[in-house]
């Protein structure tokens, strides 16, 4: 058995022929954040700090394959995040966020790509308004329940696609199909996996700059969907982002528009943090405005507010999140600073006087690029 591994092995890798014309290069990032969270709850003033981090190891290769002119591009990442406990057990969570970040085979022909992997298909998460720092991301520190990983989650699954540059019009338009929505890929002999929807699911959209000739005109609009309704959840599992953008040099601004409905990492039957059961699809509606100014080349001001209606769960949780930021950003040259200031009310829809979950937190970040 050993030696026809080995040949097996040797056979394999003789399919693979080097190229002098490949490009192999490898990047990095770092994030370091103080954070600060005050919350008036309804068992009184709720308040924690902490530091927070993330790192990344890039590591990409491209060249061009011996066939048709054609192009490749290759690579996959290592995240790794902080999951704030004391313990040295490695969580599931974190195991499975350290390989499942930007993992990808692209095969190139002029303004199409053809794309397999994870994590690689354009999407509009960042959607059109700027923003120094997203809040929607920072905010889930917080516990919103608002999320730019909407409906069936599809571009963050394992998946095929295609991606399509269209000449004079500065729009990318991408198609991508994940046979298992979820699932972030098995070993590359197994076909099983555990703990995964069983649904496939599909993303199409487009991304705009200096749309139709419109210097510094942004646009984005997505849609995903699962092949059909879950078990767990009422209704389909359904995804949809627009927004629109525009830069007037020192300013910019923008509105963004994110429905969530059914999301797949939340089961609608399931009961919430208050013991309520939902009886209908959960579905959150969120609006996003954002304003920036340069003042100077290093320091950027900016001023965004969300607001996000939930609906399709009982009592406390049907309300309106309201989100309100000011953020400021300062470049030191290899290392950017970002502060961001946000005031909450009704965190995740609650709503009530006895439930009712205000209060502000606070992030200041220093990120390097190598």
């Amino acid at each position: 058995m050993k030696n026809k591994l080995l040949i097996t092995s040797a056979l394999a890798g003789s399919l693979i022929a080097g190229s002098a014309l490949a490009q192999t290069t490898i990047t990095g990032s770092l994030d370091l954040t103080y954070n600060a969270l005050s919350k008036d709850t309804a068992a009184g003033l709720a308040s924690t700090r902490g530091v927070g981090r993330e790192s990344q190891i890039n590591i990409q290769n491209k060249g061009k394959l011996n066939v048709g002119g054609l192009e490749y591009a290759a690579g996959f990442a290592l995240e790794f995040d902080g999951q704030g406990s004391s313990s040295n057990t490695v969580t599931t969570v974190s195991d499975n966020s350290y390989t499942n970040e930007n993992v990808y085979v692209d095969i190139i022909s002029g303004n199409t790509t053809f794309t397999i992997g994870v994590d690689h298909i354009q999407r509009g998460y960042a959607g059109a308004a700027p923003q120094i720092v997203n809040i929607t991301d920072q905010m889930a520190g917080a516990g919103s329940s608002t999320t730019f990983v909407i409906g069936a989650r599809t571009s963050e699954s394992a998946g095929l696609g295609i991606m399509q540059n269209i000449p004079g019009t500065g729009i990318r338009a991408s198609y991508f199909y994940a046979p298992r929505s979820g699932d972030t890929g098995v070993g590359d002999m197994n076909a099983q996996s555990a703990n995964v929807s069983a649904n496939s699911s599909y993303e199409f959209g487009i991304n705009g700059t200096d749309t139709f000739g419109v210097k510094g005109l942004t646009v984005v609009a997505f849609k995903n969907k699962a092949d059909k309704a879950q078990s767990a959840f009422f209704g389909s599992v359904e995804g949809k982002q627009y927004g629109i953008g525009y830069n007037f040099g020192q300013f910019a601004v923008g509105v963004d528009r994110l429905i969530d409905k059914n999301n797949n990492l939340v089961a609608a039957a399931a009961n919430n943090a208050l013991g309520e059961q939902a009886t209908t699809g959960i579905e959150r509606d969120t609006q996003r405005i954002g304003v920036t100014f340069a003042a100077t080349k290093d320091l950027t001001i900016g001023l965004v507010q969300t607001k996000t209606d939930h609906s399709g769960q009982t009592g406390t949780l049907n309300g309106t999140e309201k989100v309100q930021a000011v953020q400021v950003g300062y470049s030191l040259g290899p290392v950017a600073l970002s502060l961001s200031h946000m005031k909450f009310d009704d965190l995740a829809g609650r709503t009530g006087t006895v439930v009712n979950d205000n209060g502000t937190y606070s992030v200041a970040r220093l990120s390097t690029r190598f």
